[in-house]
């Protein structure tokens, strides 16, 4: 159900940062992640009632709406993209 899953508030508490005196140069050339933007990586996230699905477009997300909530409301869409 909606309601099992973990929900995190908008925004987080910072935190100061740590150095790191363990990581290596040759391991920082192998990490398997990387850092993006949006121009590389789009993401749509359905904010509608709690559901927090991720999706690579806009009409991706609103076919989402249509069909999981039987909603056309394009509000409540949180983007990086726009």
């Amino acid at each position: 159900t909606m309601a099992s899953h973990p929900k995190l508030p908008s925004t987080l508490p910072s935190q100061p940062a740590l150095h790191d005196d363990v990581t290596t140069a040759e391991q920082l050339t192998k990490l398997a992640g990387r850092a993006t933007n949006p121009s590389e990586t789009a993401i749509f996230v359905c904010a509608f009632a709690e559901c927090y699905r991720l999706y690579p477009s806009r009409e991706r997300l609103m076919m989402h709406r249509k069909r999981d909530h039987d909603s056309e409301d394009d509000g409540r869409i949180v983007t990086w993209n726009e």
